[in-house]
C-alpha cells in the first residue's frame, strides 16, 4: 500500500523550523501560495519539489508521509520560563518539540512501561492561591515524594522517578529558542518539561525544572486563550518562582544554614544547595533572614563583582542528564526488539531532533542506513 502525502506535516515541519512560508518559499523557489496549497493539501507537490521542502527544513521525506496518531487526552497550554517575551512563531516550534517527544514516548510504549506520574492535583482554583498556600504546597510535595528538607542532588531523576519526562529540547539553524531555559505542558495524559541545557548553569536548569513543575501542578486547569493574558502569566509565572524557590531553599530547614551576609557565605549555600546566589538573596529576602540593608549589601557586591550573569561555581556544578527516554531506547535496541534504523524510521524525524529529544549521544546513529558493502574472504 502506497502511503499518502500528509499536507499537516509541511505545516509541522515549516513551523517547527520558526519560517514563515515566505522564507520557505525563496528557499525553494516557489511563490507562498504554492506553498499554501501544498499546505492546504490543495495541490501536492512534486517529488523533486518534496525533496526541496524536505532539504530547507531539514526533514526526511519520510516524514511527510507519517500519519498523525490518536491522541486520548487535550493538551494543555505551553508555560515557560524565559527572560523576554516570546514570538508567536517560537511559541509554535515549542509545541511541536513536545509533541515530538510524545510520539517518540508512545511509540517506546509498545514495548517498555514508564513511570506512572505522581503529581499532586490540586482542587483550589490557581488565583485563590496565596503564597503561602505554595509554600505549603512544596513542602507537601516534598513529604509526599519523601525527599525530607535535604538539599536535592539529582533533580532530573526525582522528577523522572515521579513520571515526569524531562528532555532538552533542540535548537536548529532557523530557530535558536533564544531567551527559552524551559516549557512545560500535559500532553495526553502524561506531564513533559523540555530545557535547553546550552550555555546555561546547572543552578539556572535547576529553578526552572522547578518553575515549570509548578506549571504543571498548579496551572493546567488554564485554557489556552488565557493563557496569553498578561496578568494570567504574570501571576502564574510569579507562584511558579515561589513554588520552585520553596521546594529548592525549604522554609524549614535552608534558614539554619543562613548565619553571615557575606558572598563568601553565599557561595558555601550554593554549593550545599544547589540555588544560584541571586535566588539565595531573593529567598532571605522572602523569609526575611537577612535585614533589608543586609539584602541591599549583598545586592551592589554582586553588581560589582558583575555576578548578575555570571556566578562563582557556575563552570564547576553540574546537573544530571534525563535518563528515561534514553534508557528506554537503549534498552531496545540492546535487546534486538528494534534497530536503530527502525528507530529512526518509525520516528520520521531528523537524527539530530531525535538525539536532542531522547538524550542520546551523538555517535548513536553512526552508520544507519548505511549501504553495506562486499567483503573479502580469506581463502
Amino acid at each position: 500500500m502506497i502511503s499518502s502525502l500528509i499536507p499537516s506535516r509541511i505545516t509541522e515541519a515549516r513551523e517547527s523550523r520558526s519560517m514563515s512560508m515566505d522564507e520557505l518559499a525563496k528557499n525553494i523557489g516557489v511563490t507562498r501560495q504554492s506553498i499554501s496549497k501544498y499546505e492546504r493539501g490543495i495541490i501536492s507537490p512534486t517529488s523533486e519539489m518534496l525533496q526541496a521542502i524536505s532539504l530547507s527544513l531539514g526533514f526526511p521525506v519520510e516524514f511527510f508521509y507519517k500519519p498523525e496518531g490518536n491522541t486520548c487526552a487535550s493538551t494543555s497550554p505551553l508555560f515557560f520560563r524565559s527572560k523576554a517575551n516570546i514570538a508567536k512563531k517560537v511559541k509554535n516550534a515549542c509545541t511541536y518539540q513536545i509533541k515530538w517527544t510524545n510520539e517518540i514516548k508512545k511509540y517506546l510504549e509498545q514495548y517498555v512501561d514508564f513511570v506512572p506520574w505522581d503529581l499532586p492535583v490540586l482542587d483550589k482554583d490557581y488565583e485563590a492561591l496565596s503564597f503561602e498556600d505554595v509554600e505549603e504546597l512544596a513542602l507537601a510535595l516534598r513529604k509526599k515524594w519523601e525527599i525530607g528538607d535535604s538539599p536535592i542532588g539529582d533533580l532530573i531523576g526525582i522528577l523522572e522517578n515521579h513520571g515526569v519526562i524531562v528532555s532538552q529540547f533542540t535548537a536548529n539553524d532557523h530557530c535558536a529558542f533564544t531567551g527559552i531555559d524551559a516549557f512545560s505542558c500535559w500532553d495526553d495524559g502524561t506531564p513533559y518539561v523540555l530545557y535547553h541545557a546550552s550555555q546555561k548553569s546547572a543552578v539556572r536548569t535547576r529553578f526552572s525544572l522547578l518553575h515549570e513543575l509548578g506549571h504543571l501542578i498548579m496551572h493546567s486547569s488554564i485554557v489556552e486563550s488565557d493563557s496569553i493574558k498578561k496578568d494570567v502569566v504574570n501571576l502564574a509565572d510569579a507562584q511558579a518562582d515561589r513554588f520552585a524557590a520553596a521546594f529548592l531553599l525549604p522554609a524549614t530547614s535552608f534558614p539554619k544554614d543562613v548565619i553571615s551576609s557575606s558572598l563568601a557565605s553565599l557561595e558555601i549555600l550554593k554549593r550545599k544547595w544547589g540555588a544560584a546566589m541571586s535566588t539565595i538573596i531573593k529567598r532571605c529576602e522572602t523569609l526575611g533572614l537577612l535585614t533589608e540593608n543586609q539584602i541591599n549589601y549583598l545586592r551592589r557586591q554582586m553588581s560589582t563583582k558583575k555576578y548578575w550573569h555570571k556566578e562563582p561555581l557556575d563552570d564547576v556544578l553540574t546537573v544530571a542528564d534525563p535518563e528515561i527516554l534514553r534508557d528506554a531506547v537503549y534498552l531496545l535496541v540492546d535487546n534486538k526488539i528494534i534497530t536503530r534504523s527502525s528507530f529512526i524510521n518509525s520516528s520520521a524525524l531528523a537524527t539530530d531532533d531525535l538525539k536532542h529529544l531522547c538524550g542520546l549521544p551523538d555517535e548513536f546513529f553512526d552508520g544507519c542506513n548505511e549501504r553495506r558493502k562486499p567483503m573479502l574472504r580469506l581463502l
